[in-house]
């Protein structure tokens, strides 16, 4: 009957661990290897759809902020800024929250509310919007 118990304590001490190793792991961020930046605030001169892809490109009357982007060369690797310059800014098809930050904003530009976007890496070329704040 000990070693059942025993057993029994050990095989659940495994499993708490377990437990505990897995939700670390789900609540862990990566760290960004591109740096994030803001822009100034600003009213949304106009938003366009891409052609085959669920994404979306946006001017605003703040001076323009060119991200940058990590890339891979043979000599290693390199930060350089996204080559569209002056064009605006672009929601990338794949990231997770671009169908939130479209509705905000369409909800912005059609109420003519200020907004300031948040930007990491490219898409398109063109400086990635990762985060949308309106006021």
């Amino acid at each position: 009957m000990a070693i059942r118990k025993s057993y029994f304590i050990g095989c659940l001490s495994v499993l708490i661990v377990c437990l505990l190793f897995v939700k670390m792991e789900l609540h862990a961020q990566p760290l960004p290897l591109e740096k994030v930046v803001f822009t100034d605030w600003g009213q949304i001169d106009d938003l366009r759809s891409a052609w085959a892809d669920d994404a979306m490109g946006v001017h605003h009357s703040a001076p323009f902020v060119n991200s940058q982007r990590l890339s891979f060369t043979r000599g290693g690797g390199y930060a350089d800024e996204c080559t569209t310059k002056n064009d605006g800014y672009a929601t990338h098809p794949t990231d997770p929250g671009r169908k939130l930050h479209h509705a905000i904003l369409l909800g912005a530009f059609l109420h003519g509310k200020e907004v300031r976007l948040t930007l990491q890496g490219c898409a398109y070329d063109h400086p990635r919007i990762i985060a949308v704040e309106v006021r």
